[in-house]
Parts: structure tokens; C-alpha cells; sequence
């Protein structure tokens, strides 16, 4: 949406290809946490931007090389994001384990006691926000600390929730493998972890989508990517880089 706006803003002619039938993409899910709503107003300004300037919509439509091409365009930019990864472990594909990403947007209901796989970003938020309604968290990271991508100003109410909603913290701890009802971990010095579940949550990463634009490149058409397509990072990082 941000090089949709900026791309009309400058005067061409813009068509914005959405999946979807509501704009607004990973941020509708980063919303979800605590202390993150005002991200809807994000949303809000951003839809209300691309309206503003012009910009041609087409929702609920997955772009692909001849719907881009009957456009005759003189440039495409590719903003297609990233999607979960889900790490080869053993079990990983057995019942009750659901992918954070699905569990934010509402897409699967988990209850009772949940145990989250990586404690990066989302599975930090994942597991707040899984405490806060009703579960008991247990948030399991390689690492040696848990949110070092959080920030400083953040980290500290976090953990505060942490200790009032009883979330426990494995770190350190690799998981090996996911039986029925328990998940098997152990730590560098070999000592073994095994966490009982009612479910699991995967928050191990993301990776950029792959779209191939060789067929365009091959007409002469210019291409930019955008986003998450080109490294996952974070909103401003995203933001920024639409921009240019």
C-alpha cells in the first residue's frame, strides 16, 4: 500500500493486486497483541491513502504474470511478503499444532495448555497474548534470551505479564521432536525437556515469498521488490523501503 500511494502520489497511473479481499496483509495479525491496536489506525491511514490517491484495486485477485501483463505496465513493484516457517522436526505435522500466524488472525482456537516454538518477535507476542486469554504458556527458544528484537521500552512490561499470567521460559532449549501431548527439548549441555501440551504454536521465522518475475524482466519491463519479499525485517523497515 505505502509504494501503491507513493507511486500515484507521483503522478503514474497505479494498480494494487491484493490476495485478499481487505487490504492491510501481516499487519492485521500484528495488531492482535497486547498493546499493539493502534496498528489499526495504520491500516486505516493507508487504506484511506491508496483511496485518496487514485489507486486502482483489485481484491481478492492473486496477481500473476498474464493478469500483469494484459496491463501493459511500464513497472511492476512486488510487494508479496513472507510466510511461516515451519522447521523440519520430527512431528512438527501432528495434530493440535497450529502455525502463530493463523492463530492471530483467528483462523484456529487453542485453549489449555499451549506451548510456542521460537521466542523471537511473534512468539513472544504469541504467547502474551495466548496468556492473557486464558492459557498456559509455555514459550520454548534456542536462544539464550527470549525478544532480543523487542524493544527495551517493551521487553519489561512483557515479562511482567509474563510472571503475572505464569508463562514459563525454556531457553536454550532445542526442540527435537513433538510426540502426542508432549514436547521433547533439550539444552546445550544435553539436559532434557519434555513440555506437556493441548497445543502447539510454530513461531519460527518467516521467509520471503519467491515470485518469479523473469517473464517480465524479458519484455523489458521494470521490476522493484518491496517488503518482506526481499528480507524479512519489521513495519518501518517494509515502510521505508516502499518509499524508493
Amino acid at each position: 500500500m505505502e509504494a501503491a500511494r507513493v507511486a500515484a502520489k507521483k503522478g503514474h497511473s497505479v494498480t494494487l493486486f491484493e490476495t485478499a479481499t481487505e487490504l492491510g496483509g501481516q499487519l492485521h495479525i500484528a495488531a492482535v497483541p497486547p498493546r499493539k491496536n493502534e496498528i489499526c489506525r495504520a491500516i486505516e491511514d493507508l487504506v484511506h491513502a491508496v483511496h485518496t490517491q487514485g489507486v486502482t484495486l483489485k481484491l481478492g485477485q492473486t496477481a500473476n504474470i498474464q493478469s500483469i501483463l494484459a496491463l501493459e505496465p511500464d513497472a511492476v513493484i512486488v510487494a508479496v511478503g513472507a510466510s511461516s516457517f515451519i522447521p523440519p522436526i520430527p512431528g512438527i505435522d501432528g495434530k493440535n499444532l497450529y502455525d502463530a500466524w493463523q492463530v492471530l488472525a483467528g483462523k484456529y482456537k487453542v485453549s489449555g495448555r499451549v506451548a510456542v516454538i521460537g521466542g523471537g518477535v511473534v512468539g513472544c507476542e504469541t504467547a502474551e497474548y495466548l496468556a492473557t486469554q486464558g492459557c498456559k504458556v509455555s514459550i520454548i527458544e534456542m536462544g539464550d534470551q527470549i525478544g532480543g528484537d523487542i524493544s527495551v521500552t517493551v521487553l519489561p512490561s512483557m515479562l511482567e505479564n509474563y510472571k503475572a499470567y505464569g508463562v514459563e521460559q525454556y531457553t536454550g532449549y532445542m526442540v527435537t521432536s513433538i510426540n502426542s501431548g508432549e514436547v521433547n527439548c533439550k539444552d546445550k549441555n544435553g539436559s532434557i525437556a519434555q513440555i506437556p501440551y493441548d497445543y502447539v504454536v510454530i513461531a519460527s521465522g518467516a521467509r520471503p515469498v519467491v515470485f518469479d518475475t523473469e517473464a517480465l524482466s524479458v519484455k523489458g519491463i521494470e521490476v522493484v521488490q518491496v517488503g518482506d519479499c526481499c528480507e524479512v525485517a519489521d513495519i518501518s523497515y517494509a515502510t521505508k523501503k516502499a518509499k524508493h
